[in-house]
This record gives structure tokens, C-alpha cells and sequence, in this order.
């Protein structure tokens, strides 16, 4: 099984985490209320499917989306305060942490997008694109309208379906939209509708953990390159550290939740080192929570769903005067604020008006005291604990590096075996085959001396049968020539007799 690679942690959550390493540490006032490893799974997410994986289609480029009605296109008057429609959904995204997917929904020509959706009902929507990456698109709760889209050509803020920011592919804030961003927002803005329509209409399909896996390390690259932007841009970041607190408190239990399911997640692909992690970052949310959760901070902005004042037209401009003071952050503003038309009739109104003046004043500058004391704490905070995470990292480091190294060398000695075994196996082979070459030489060089001596021998045999055979003819002509003398000697001895008695005879006639 893949092992699950090590995730970045989300810079928006900075702040949280100082918070957390409080309260953990403060534990007497703020106890745990449960162990994180029985933290409730999203009430949304369906478990990830080991069934077949359908394959992965990507959605249509900006180009070739639909044309769409044009986008209403309003303004931030402060132009810092446009930051916080990309500021709140990188807050979204830690909220949302590592945790998969709830579930997918097939959507046109066989696409299937990704959805988170919180326990509060925001939602996150993600699409994959066939040059890379995603396109996401962010909602606040109720709402089917995004308050952030970002592409990997440029991202877009949006308030109640109006245009009111456009980013570039860095992150930066664009002052005015021209005709190519403004139609793209118009684009993404129909389309967005249309998926949270179909999102939450369609069939819900849990998602497949194979497709999980493949996207789950571009997406995690991703949200860490956007935290980047958000650390790299001096307006952004500090809107994002006037806001931060608030956020935190809107996602804490969100990430509680979501974390907790990374960690169950890496523990089921047996990844022990990121399940620790995961269960850490759940610890500290549940902490932040249990801390944070009955006293939620108010905003600094009031008016619309992000609580800011808008301008028509093609820039952001200055306000002439500063706004008035806000309701809480993302609710309805439920009556006129003081310096508005509606406030209480006075006697001496300039010297009430100073007096409120000088009571907001006082006010702010304590707030403000405060705040950054909050600062100051948690920057050392802070600091301690990205020591003790650094000095950790360190030692898993370490830990790993010895690990590989070790692996490395037992490796080296495997395969140096194993050479070395075939080194001998060959060299046994060859000796065998030379010792065979060498006993069927020796046959060959014995059977041949073998038929050269029987050759020889027949030869000699045949030799002495010959002298044999001429010397037994010498003795048998010898032996006739001697029978022949003899019967011609004896012959001759017979005639000399008979003609001796024939002459015998005569004579005795005579006679």
C-alpha cells in the first residue's frame, strides 16, 4: 500500500495553533471534553470506496465554458479589505485540513467533483483540469452563490453574485477587472451555481480511495502554494492578521473534525508518522475550540456577507469617511450604527458626538493594547513551537535518514551477495563444463589410441600368418622335394635291381 506522503501545515492556522499550545497548556481551564480519536466523523462524508476507480475527467478550461450572462461587477472601497474573500477560503482549506472528500456526483460528460462540506453547511467544490491542478470554488453556509473561485490562470472574490476581486495567478489583487477577467468571472460565476445545484440534487458517490490517492498530493501542493501567496503579499497578510482570530474561531471545530478523519485516514494506509501528526493538529483544534467556542470575536467590517462597503465601477476607491462601526463578522446588520441616520436624538449633539468620539477612541487604542500583548504572547508562543516542531522534524528526519541509510546499505549487501553468488554459480558452471569438455577429449584420444593399436595388432597378426603360411609352404616343398628324391631314388635302386636280376636272369639263360 502507497505510503501517504508527509503534508504541509496551513500558514492561516498560525494563529490557532498559538492558541492551541495555549490552551493545551492551560489545560486546568479549558480540559479536553474527549479523546480526539473519537472525534464524530463530517456528517456529510461518505467512507472512500476501495471498489473500481472511474476514471478521472477533467472539467472544461475557462475558454471552453458556456458564455454567461455578464457578472454585476462592484468594489471593495478599502482596497486592502478585497483580501478577504482568498484570506477566508485559505481558512477554509484548513478547516478542512487533510481530510478526503465527503463524496462526488457525476456531472457532465462523465465528471465527477469533489465536495467538502462543512458541519455548518460551507462548502468546497473541486474540479480537476486537463492542463494540472484544480479549480475550486467556495461557499459560505446557505449560500449557492461563491464567494471565492480560483483557476490556475486567476481567482475571483465575489459578494451576494457580484464581482468585487480579481487575483492573478500569483495571488496579487488586481485594480480593475478588464474584459477578459470580467468575462471568466462570468463564466465561473453560472458554472459555480450550476455544480451547487447539481451537488447537492444529484446522487451522492463516495469517492474512489484510488482516485484519492492519485490527486491528494497536487491538491495538498496547491493549498500550501496558496498559503505561500498569502505569506509572500505584505497588504494580504496583513489583513489576514487582523482577521485570523475570527477565523480560527469560525473553523475550529470544522478542522477538529477533519483532522481527526486524516489521522483515522493515514492510520487505515498504515502511514503511523502522519497519523500523529494528524491526531496532533486534531488535539490543538479541539483545543482552540473548547477555548474559542463560547466567546466567538467579532469582525472589524460590517455590510454584506463579508461586512464591507462596495463602489460601482472599475477600481477600488477611498471612502471619502470611514465606515461605520460593524455588526459581528459575516451577520446581518440588524439597525443603524452610531453616526447614522436613526441614531438617538441628543440634547448637545457636538458634545455627545465628542464623547462618543473620544469613548471609540479609548476603546480602540485598548483593543488595540490588547491585541498586540495577544501578539506578543502568542509570537513566543508561537516561536516555542515551531522550535519544538523543528527540533521533531529533525529527529523524524534523522530517524528516516538513518532508516534509508541503513536500507541502503542492507540493499548494497543483498545485491553485493547476490553478484556474488551468481559470480560463483558461473564460475561452477564453467569449471563443470571444461572438466566435461576435458573427459570427452580423453575418450576421444582413448578410442583412438585404442583402434590404432588394435589396428596395429591385426596388422602384426596378419604379418606372422603370412610368414606362417610362406614358411609351412617352404617346409611342404621341401618335403615333397624330399618324397620326390626318395620315390626317384627308390625308382632308380628298382630299375637297377630288375635290370641286375634281368641280366642275372640272362646270364643264367646262357649259362
Amino acid at each position: 500500500m502507497t505510503t501517504r506522503p508527509t503534508l504541509p501545515t496551513r500558514q492561516p492556522w498560525r494563529l490557532a495553533l498559538m492558541t492551541g499550545a495555549a490552551a493545551l497548556a492551560l489545560g486546568a481551564c479549558h480540559p479536553q471534553t474527549q479523546a480526539v480519536s473519537s472525534a464524530p466523523a463530517p456528517q456529510a462524508a461518505l467512507p472512500l470506496t476501495t471498489a473500481s476507480a472511474p476514471p478521472i475527467v477533467a472539467a472544461p478550461d475557462a475558454g471552453a465554458l458556456p458564455p454567461a450572462p455578464p457578472v454585476s461587477v462592484r468594489y471593495v472601497q478599502n482596497p486592502t479589505d478585497a483580501y478577504a474573500y482568498a484570506d477566508y477560503a485559505d481558512a477554509a482549506n484548513a478547516g478542512f485540513g487533510d481530510a478526503p472528500p465527503d463524496y462526488a456526483f457525476d456531472y457532465e460528460g462523465g465528471e465527477r467533483p469533489w465536495v467538502w462540506q462543512g458541519d455548518d453547511n460551507s462548502v468546497r467544490i473541486a474540479e480537476p483540469l486537463s492542463g494540472g491542478g484544480e479549480r475550486y470554488y467556495y461557499y459560505r453556509p446557505g449560500a449557492d452563490t461563491p464567494y471565492y473561485v480560483r483557476d490556475p490562470d486567476g481567482s475571483y472574490g465575489y459578494d451576494g453574485g457580484a464581482l468585487v476581486a480579481v487575483y492573478d495567478v500569483d495571488g496579487r489583487l488586481i485594480g480593475g477587472a478588464g474584459a477578459r477577467q470580467t468575462d471568466a468571472a462570468s463564466r465561473f460565476l453560472y458554472r459555480a451555481r450550476a455544480l451547487f445545484e447539481a451537488a447537492h440534487q444529484r446522487q451522492r458517490e463516495a469517492v474512489a480511495e484510488q482516485n484519492w490517492a492519485a490527486r491528494r498530493a497536487a491538491i495538498s501542493a496547491e493549498q500550501a502554494r496558496f498559503d505561500q501567496q498569502q505569506a509572500s503579499d505584505a497588504d494580504w497578510r496583513a489583513f489576514h492578521q487582523t482577521h485570523a482570530q475570527q477565523e480560527t474561531n469560525d473553523w475550529a471545530a470544522e478542522r477538529y473534525r477533519r483532522e481527526a478523519e486524516a489521522a483515522r485516514y493515514a492510520q487505515q494506509q498504515n502511514d503511523q508518522q502522519q497519523a500523529e501528526r494528524d491526531w496532533q493538529a486534531a488535539r490543538v483544534a479541539q483545543a482552540v475550540a473548547a477555548a474559542l467556542g463560547a466567546a466567538p470575536q467579532p469582525s472589524s467590517q460590517g455590510h454584506g456577507p463579508f461586512g464591507f462597503r462596495h463602489d460601482q465601477g472599475q477600481g477600488p476607491q477611498t471612502a471619502s469617511a470611514s465606515p461605520p462601526p460593524p455588526p459581528p463578522f459575516g451577520q446581518p446588520d440588524h439597525g443603524p450604527h452610531v453616526g447614522q441616520s436613526g441614531a438617538p436624538p441628543s440634547v448637545n449633539p457636538a458634545a455627545a458626538a465628542a464623547a462618543a468620539a473620544a469613548q471609540a477612541q479609548a476603546q480602540a487604542a485598548a483593543q488595540h493594547q490588547a491585541q498586540i500583548q495577544a501578539e506578543q504572547a502568542a509570537n513566543a508562543q508561537a516561536a516555542a513551537a515551531a522550535q519544538a516542531a523543528k527540533a521533531r522534524d529533525a529527529q523524524i528526519f534523522a530517524q528516516h535518514q538513518g532508516q534509508v541509510q541503513a536500507a541502503q546499505a542492507a540493499a548494497a549487501q543483498a545485491a553485493a551477495a547476490r553478484q556474488a553468488q551468481i559470480l560463483a554459480a558461473q564460475h561452477q558452471a564453467q569449471l563443470q563444463a571444461s572438466q566435461a569438455a576435458a573427459a570427452r577429449q580423453a575418450q576421444i584420444l582413448a578410442a583412438q589410441h585404442q583402434a590404432q593399436l588394435q589396428a596395429g595388432q591385426t596388422a602384426a597378426a596378419q604379418a606372422t600368418a603370412a610368414r606362417q603360411a610362406q614358411l609351412q609352404a617352404q617346409i611342404l616343398a621341401q618335403h615333397q622335394a624330399q618324397v620326390q628324391a626318395a620315390a626317384a631314388a627308390a625308382n632308380a635302386q628298382a630299375a637297377a635291381r630288375a635290370a641286375q636280376e634281368k641280366a642275372m636272369l640272362a646270364n643264367k639263360t646262357t649259362n
